[in-house]
Parts: C-alpha cells; structure tokens; sequence
C-alpha cells in the first residue's frame, strides 16, 4: 500500500470514509512511520479545530436555527458525542495494539537491558579506574622504597 496523504486521515478522523478503508488504513499504521507522523498531524489538527468551534459563536445560533426549522439540536448533539467516542475509542485501541506490538518485539525488555548494561558498565569503569590508580600508587611506592633499600646496601 502506497502512504496515505493526510487529507486522507482527517476524512477518516472525521469517519467520511467507508469501513473497509478504515480497516486498511489502520492495517498500514501498524507498518508505516511515515503515515503514523501524518496521521498524529492529522489529529493535533482536528484538536486545535474542535478546541476553535468550542469559541464559537456559530454553534448556538445553528442550535437557534435547527430549533426555528423545527429540527432537534440535541439529535444532533447526541450524534457528535456518539462520533467523537467512536474515535477516541479508535485511536486508544491503535495505541494499545501499538503497545502490544511493540511488548511482543521485546522493544521494551532490550531497552531496560540496555540501561542496565550502560549503569554496570559505568560502574565498572569508576571501580578499575579507582582501583588501577591505588594499584599505580601502591607500585611507585614499593618502586621508592627498592631504590633506597639499594641506595643503602651500595654505600
């Protein structure tokens, strides 16, 4: 599968595509980093705008207008709620999976191996370090005391 361009994702944040394609392109996140980053654009993209329509002054005059038409504001409100839960739902389940994946390559086990064999290496190195300067030291003092024990059996 080709990468998605983001236009692409923000119609299926906004669910304007049909179900199968919404299966495939979730599919394709699982292996494309490329379309991950687009689609985590996409959605910091729809944040910021429903964070904007939350200022809005259109919505209670549209909520007016539907009243006047006779049509029910609440109707519609209800199916916002139930969409944006759909898609909440959604990205959590892509985050799980993500996580899940990532657990079964053992992404997180070699990690924490890492940081353990970084800490015991460091550790290491600080004792050698400190022992090879004591052992230099205890070897130029014997060094010392050789030649003056053979500057006083020569005299």
């Amino acid at each position: 599968m080709n990468h998605v361009p983001e236009a692409e994702w923000v119609a299926y944040l906004a669910d304007k595509i049909p179900e199968a394609l919404k299966i495939e392109y979730e599919n394709h996140l699982y292996s494309c980093d490329k379309c991950l980053s687009a689609y985590m654009e996409a959605m910091e993209k729809e944040e910021i705008s429903q964070d904007i329509e939350g200022f809005d002054i259109a919505g209670p005059v549209m909520d007016s207008i539907s009243r006047l038409k006779g049509g029910s504001a609440e109707g519609e409100k209800q199916n916002r709620k139930e969409k944006s839960l759909r898609t909440i739902t959604r990205h959590y389940l892509i985050a799980a999976g993500f996580t899940i994946l990532l657990m079964a390559g053992g992404v997180f086990q070699s990690l924490t191996e890492y940081v353990d064999s970084v800490e015991s290496s460091s550790e290491k190195e600080t004792q050698s370090l400190t022992d090879g300067l004591i052992d230099k030291t205890f070897n130029w003092m014997e060094t010392i005391e050789k030649k003056n024990k053979e500057g006083f059996r020569n005299e």
